[in-house]
């Protein structure tokens, strides 16, 4: 037995040095070409994933064997380019204190190499002249938000964004799923993308690290909406941007949260936004809520504005509706409900209290064009919340669309508030969205949804605020007939919030990654390009 468990540990050792041995000849070679350390990062990658299969899980290599060749690893790493010298030590002194706590399990020791590994790899200079960015997308409904610094970094030689459809998994789903449907909206607007569709969290792990990024945008802190691959401790291998999907306009997100902040830490001091290397604020106000947590440093938080915002504003003039007028233009009302339809968490939402005395009005109101605008998560949260059988929502939804005064639009949605004249919804992001578009705001108030922040009741200042759906009724029917619509100063106000700068907030993220990366000045190409690649892309 000792002679086997010997024989394992030689086999091992050299399995190890092999694994070494090939490394250096990879350095050598890669350290005359032009991206000799990006290089680097990509075949240590590698190795740290060969190491971790064939010898810290397996658990037989003997430790004071892998001293040894750790040993070995430094000296031969010893020449390594300049521009990884900090790394490889960072790497080797790590390695060295993993092997002396032999009382760690085998997956504790998977951690603390992954750990040091990542925290190489970000501390790493960038080995080519181009910042390689990687936009995973889940959410296509959301794309608004990313799409313009996409399209910048498209026309700057500082940059080279790859785009990523992955699948997803909202409240209420069973299952990850939907990237071919980001796919196919993707390839519609036609942007060129990478498919990482599978649900093998190895494979999907694998693909993501073949991209080798320098930057990593994901439209969501919520790590639960994401395949394991994609959690936030699975991305440190780069550095992580947020450009918030959608304007936090609530104090908290739950009534259960007894906290005494007066914005919710879900929304603003999430691992996901710890771990990020800038954080591109929308609002001053949205800086501050994080700055209140002091969980981060206050200078990677940007004052950028919300690109967002400044997209939904390019579809105005350029509105695209649904449903045919007929022989006069009828009243265009969006209808969007919103998915937090229970009482246990946001509790915003009221589709299944309404959706049958919805569908009785619009039956009634030839005359008035209604286009439901759910979000994503609404129809698989009624479901799996028992509020509404599939049986029943299959009924209401073909009952809706036989209608025709009446859609169901789901997608990206600029064109489609640009084309309306009215919005009905019970919350959250169109109350500040929709009201770029100075048009008529009626906002449902469930009555049980958590508090609003100062956003959210600066929004609501701007809206006609009604508790029952008689009420909505008489306001939209009181518009539809001529009504002005209010609000001006009040909105006015959300206004300047909502923009804060006078720059594109696009150019200024751009211009903010590439200075933080040593990579500033002014690009060959203008933020203009970009401006018109998109119109283009959009069919403006």
């Amino acid at each position: 037995m000792d002679n086997f468990a010997a024989s394992n540990s030689t086999d091992a050792l050299e399995s190890v040095n092999r694994k070494l041995d090939h490394l250096m000849e990879s350095v050598s070679a890669l350290s005359e070409r032009q991206q000799v350390a990006d290089e680097i990062m990509v075949e240590l990658v590698t190795f740290f994933q060969r190491f971790r299969d064939e010898t810290v899980e397996g658990g037989k290599v003997n430790l004071e064997e892998l001293r040894a060749a750790t040993d070995v690893f430094m000296a031969r790493t010893s020449e390594i380019a300049h521009t990884t010298t900090k790394l490889t030590e960072a790497v080797v002194t790590g390695l060295r204190d993993m092997t002396m706590k032999s009382e760690k399990s085998s997956n504790e020791h998977h951690r603390a190499l992954r750990h040091l590994m990542q925290t190489g790899l970000r501390k790493a200079p960038l080995g080519s002249a181009r910042i390689r960015c990687v936009f995973l997308v889940h959410m296509v409904e959301s794309w608004d938000a990313q799409v313009d610094v996409y399209y910048a970094m498209k026309n700057d030689p500082r940059f080279d964004p790859v785009v990523v459809s992955i699948n997803r998994a909202f409240p209420g789903d069973k299952a990850y799923g939907g990237e071919e449907i980001v796919s196919k909206a993707l390839s519609a607007m036609k942007i060129e993308h990478v498919r990482i569709g599978m649900h093998n969290p190895d494979e999907a792990r694998e693909m993501l690290s073949y991209l080798a990024p320098d930057i990593i945008f994901r439209q969501s802190h919520w790590d639960r909406d994401y395949p394991p691959a994609f959690y936030t401790s699975e991305l440190s291998v780069a550095r992580l941007c947020i450009v918030p999907y959608g304007m936090s306009i609530v104090q908290k997100f739950s009534h259960s949260d007894a906290t005494p902040q007066a914005v919710s830490s879900w929304a603003f001091d999430q691992p996901y936004h710890r771990s990020a290397w800038r954080i591109f604020c929308e609002t001053e106000q949205t800086r501050s809520y994080f700055k209140s947590f002091q969980h981060s440093d206050p200078e990677k938080l940007v004052l950028s504005g919300y690109p967002k915002h400044e997209r939904l504003m390019k579809a105005i003039g350029h509105g695209e509706w649904p449903i045919e007028d007929g022989e006069n233009r009828p009243f265009r009302v969006i209808w969007a409900p919103h998915h937090s339809v229970g009482n246990s968490w946001l509790a915003f939402g009221v589709f299944h209290i309404i959706c049958w005395d919805m569908l009785r009005w619009a039956q009634k109101m030839p005359d008035v064009q209604f286009v439901l605008k759910p979000h994503p998560a609404l129809f698989a949260s009624l479901v799996e919340m028992n509020l509404l059988s599939q049986a029943a929502l299959d009924d209401f939804m073909r009952a809706w669309q036989e209608l025709p005064n009446c859609a169901i639009e789901e997608g990206l949605y600029a064109e489609l508030f640009a084309a309306s004249d009215l919005m009905l919804t019970d919350g959250l992001s169109f109350l500040t969205e929709y009201q770029l578009f100075d048009k008529p705001l009626v906002f449902i108030d469930s009555q049980r949804h958590v508090p609003l922040n100062a956003l959210g009741q600066l929004a609501l200042e701007c809206a006609d605020t009604v508790t029952s759906l008689a009420q909505a009724m008489e306001t939209v029917m009181a518009y539809a007939s001529g009504k002005p619509w209010g609000h001006q100063e009040e909105r006015a106000r959300l206004r300047q919030v909502m923009l804060p700068n006078q720059r594109p907030s696009a150019e200024i993220i751009v211009d903010a990654i590439a200075d933080g990366l040593g990579l500033g000045g002014t690009p060959e190409y203008g933020f203009s390009l970009a401006a018109d690649q998109a119109q283009k892309s959009f069919g403006h």
